[in-house]
């Protein structure tokens, strides 16, 4: 990310980054938020919260209603020059872009939104400066009036982790994520540089990274070298990360960031604890009966005895599952039926198919209408003994990260420079706080098959 100068701050010593006002971590560790924000674009930062960022247990974030709540929300616009392309100054034959629309329209629904009781606006210069939604929103719609010089992804992240994520709150970075190290021999340590940024942030910590692309129209700075005016005949990426306890960021993703149009990445998720039961009367095959309900017709629960089971003739059982409360790429059937997986000490279950819930199940009248999902698990043998099993929905790297992903921007386009370098530290950072492999769960339901 760059201001459009000769001197751009990657290719300054570390002694001069101070003198230019670029990010240093003492630097930004001096500056923070508080609950007030300027009413207008000004120039002065406000003062580091009071007490330090704490890794304890955040207090429940739902209502008694179970409405998710949210008691701080933080979001910071990234404004140096390779921004001013996504917000053109607004002329009277503009057009908007789509960066311009989709964050204009986010931004108003999170003012609005009753589940947020607290908001703070900060645009990312070469500190974070404090802003209110007003004079944010004029920014998205008219364009940067003074375009910060380039600025440090690892600090951006080093200061939002360690300053802003107080027990309760999360924030959103709204930022091309274009990082280009100072010197260009160290591109190979990008994904460090990352870890290290956050290596002292809450243990608890969690990251979603939703992805877009839109048009372009202004200077583009590549993270190589020089600058190219007048771009882009295709779209560009730009990204809105997720910062915060986990057990809010999964709750945050499924409500704040619903139906946004892009691509998303979920690292350092708790798994979830969504409403499941094994469906006794829909679509079953075979003889089997849930054992943990009796076999009164309709009852549900997570135990099966199977009375009669072979390759030829199999029993097949459904689990209904609602998943309202995970992110929406966790309800995609294509990635559940890739990702879904049943685990357990047996080769003879296994997940058949994934399936959404239809207007004729939810109008159904019977207890498959509580539903969002439906996992159908057959099984080719009955069991000698009681197996514990476990339904378990890993956060699988996506595939579009890799190819959103460039070693060379010099050419813009729909790619982002070194993108899956950021998110391999990311992510072994967080695999690291956590048992297991580096592909966590996000979702667990406990199941059992027995003999009858």
């Amino acid at each position: 990310m760059h201001f459009p100068s000769l001197s751009f701050c990657k290719v300054l010593p570390a002694a001069a980054l101070l003198l230019a006002g670029c990010y240093s971590r003492s630097d930004m560790d001096s500056e923070g938020g508080s609950a007030k924000s300027a009413p207008t674009q000004t120039e002065t930062p406000e003062k580091a919260p009071a007490t330090a960022p704490s890794a304890a247990k955040p207090a429940p974030a739902a209502a008694a209603t179970g409405e998710a709540r949210f008691p701080q929300v933080n979001v910071f616009l990234e404004v140096s020059g390779s921004m001013q392309g996504f917000m053109p100054a607004a002329g009277a034959d503009a057009q908007t872009t789509q960066f311009q629309q989709q964050i204009s329209e986010w931004l108003s629904g999170l003012e609005r939104d009753p589940r947020v009781q607290q908001r703070r606006y900060f645009r990312i210069a070469d500190r974070p400066l404090a802003d209110s939604y007003r004079a944010m929103s004029e920014t998205v719609r008219r364009g940067i009036r003074q375009p910060a010089m380039s600025t440090s992804i690892p600090a951006i992240l080093d200061t939002v982790a360690n300053r802003y994520l107080q027990d309760n709150a999360i924030s959103v970075i709204i930022s091309d994520f274009i990082y280009s190290p100072a010197n260009p021999g160290d591109v190979p340590y990008i994904n460090t540089d990352i870890a290290d940024a956050l290596a002292k942030s809450r243990k608890d910590l969690a990251v979603s990274v939703f992805a877009f692309k839109s048009d372009f129209k202004g200077t583009y700075y590549p993270a190589v070298k020089g600058k190219l005016p007048n771009c882009c005949p295709q779209p560009i990426p730009y990204y809105m990360w997720v910062l915060g306890p986990a057990e809010l960021v999964g709750r945050f993703d499924a409500t704040l960031m619903k139906d946004l149009k892009g691509e998303q990445a979920h690292f350092g998720l708790v798994p979830a604890e969504v409403p499941s039961s094994v469906l006794s009367r829909f679509k079953r095959k075979g003889t089997w009966f849930v054992a943990d309900a009796g076999k009164q017709a309709g009852a549900g629960g997570h135990a099966v005895a199977i009375e009669e089971a072979s390759a030829e003739e199999p029993a097949e059982f459904v689990i209904g599952l609602d998943l309202n409360q995970m992110p929406e790429l966790f309800q995609k059937p294509e990635y559940l039926q890739k990702n879904l997986a049943l685990r357990g000490n047996t080769t003879t279950a296994k997940v058949l198919k994934i399936e959404a819930a239809t207007e004729a199940t939810r109008r159904s009248g019977g207890p498959e209408a509580a539903y969002t999902h439906f996992a159908t698990i057959r099984v080719t043998a009955k069991p000698r003994s009681k197996q514990d099993l476990t339904l378990a929905l890993p956060a699988a790297r996506p595939t579009w990260v890799q190819q959103w992903s460039t070693a060379n921007d010099s050419k813009p386009g729909p790619y982002t420079f070194a993108l899956n370098r950021q998110l391999d530290g990311l992510q072994r950072l967080l695999a690291s706080r956590n048992t297991g492999t580096n592909a966590a769960d996000v979702l667990r339901v406990s199941l059992s098959v027995q003999p009858d």
